[in-house]
């Protein structure tokens, strides 16, 4: 049995649910890793950090988590569980936005018509202000506002600011538009505000210890020093499965950003050829700032071939092509993990069109330096040779 099966899927911890993010592996996986590969007070890191998993475990476990992601709501997101405020700062903070803006005349008549049609006039209001007056990027009281925002952006129940929909991802804009035809939808008049301060007391948790985030390419993470990092536990992109941008472009506007754009920085490629590529410069940056000792924890999903049966066990082939030859060494055998149909996140677009994820995930857990037993037998035959040569 994996040792993360069996343990709570959110470990107990209410801030891993502050926001959903595609494609991201439980907390359960690298609370495991990190309690077996690393010392309290280490550092953690996730160069494609996501919502933040990896770096809220390893901050709760008492490590320094570090986080990195190029896409900016992974950044956000991650930047919000490395650094928690106070919550009577949050509190306070909602209560003084609220009281501008009923002080405040906001002019909506420019937003995008696909946005219009998704949130009444009374809340798009309140999203507009908040967008003008939340500066997340330099305030971690207004960042964990944003991500919170965020969290309750879209959805299907009352908690959410939206007319009904997924809360995972954001369908297309001709799909909603087909869908509120269809069904015959009316925007719900939903408050901002009074949403957040529940949504507050659903989400915070604060662990003891801080970590840090950066918002830098993966393969060139320079603001990280040589031989620095104790633990990697990571996640990299998919091979052409998931497109962060499109299926998050309602929260990139929120951001001011837009899906397509923030796809264009982002790997998307089908030639696994282009992927190994990709890997072996990412490898290349983990070696770099991991410590000799330091150890290296990829997920790795299994992927179909768009045109045939054939499924590429992308594990295998990253170790072969991509860490041995750099000097990596494999501490245990690969790790076969079968994900359920309920957990896998292409269930949500229904049988025949889940692109071409498959149901297993694959672990490789890497070394710098040769694993102690491979050490002991190599020292064990220099020895040998030295002692028979010697006679």
């Amino acid at each position: 049995m994996l040792g993360w099966k069996n343990l709570p899927k959110n470990m107990g911890n209410q801030l891993h649910s502050i926001c959903s993010y595609m494609a991201m592996f439980p907390p359960t996986l690298p609370n495991y890793f990190i309690k077996k590969y690393s010392n309290v007070g280490e550092k953690v890191l996730d160069p494609f950090s996501g919502r933040g998993t990896t770096v809220l475990e390893a901050c709760v476990l008492e490590r320094i988590g570090i986080g990195n992601d190029k896409n900016p709501l992974a950044y956000l997101l991650t930047k919000v569980k490395s650094d928690v405020p106070q919550k009577g700062r949050i509190i306070s903070k909602i209560n003084t936005l609220q009281e501008k803006f009923e002080q405040s005349e906001i002019n909506i008549e420019s937003e995008r018509p696909e946005i219009k049609m998704i949130f009444s006039d009374y809340t798009l209001k309140q999203l507009v202000f908040m967008k003008q007056n939340l500066k997340w990027r330099t305030s971690n009281v207004d960042a964990f506002i944003t991500a919170m925002l965020l969290g309750i952006l879209h959805g299907n129940s009352e908690g959410y600011l939206s007319l009904s929909m997924p809360n995972t991802f954001s369908m297309s804009p001709n799909y909603i538009k087909g869908y509120i035809q269809k069904h015959d939808l009316k925007k719900p008049e939903r408050d901002v505000f009074s949403n957040l301060l529940k949504k507050l007391d659903r989400c915070y948790q604060r662990p003891k210890i801080k970590g840090t985030v950066y918002h830098q390419d993966g393969r060139s993470m320079s603001k990280i020093d040589d031989k620095s990092i104790n633990l990697i536990v990571t996640s990299p992109p998919y091979l052409k499965v998931i497109r962060y941008g499109q299926f998050n472009w309602i929260r990139l506007w929120f951001l001011n950003r837009t899906g397509e754009e923030t796809d264009k920085q982002l790997i998307l490629t089908e030639s696994v050829n282009k992927y190994l590529d990709f890997m072996n410069s990412t490898l290349e940056e983990m070696k770099r700032v991991l410590k000799d000792d330091g150890k290296a924890v990829l997920v790795l999903g299994d992927v179909k071939n768009r045109d045939s049966d054939k499924v590429n066990n992308l594990a295998e082939l990253v170790l072969e092509r991509c860490a041995e030859p750099l000097g990596f060494h494999l501490v245990e055998p690969i790790i076969s993990d079968t994900i359920s149909d309920e957990s896998k996140v292409s269930k949500i677009w229904g049988e025949g069109k889940r692109g071409h994820a498959t149901q297993i995930d694959r672990i490789l857990v890497l070394s710098k330096s040769p694993p102690a037993l491979y050490t002991t037998l190599f020292t064990g035959l220099r020895n040998m040779f030295v002692n028979v040569w010697r006679a």
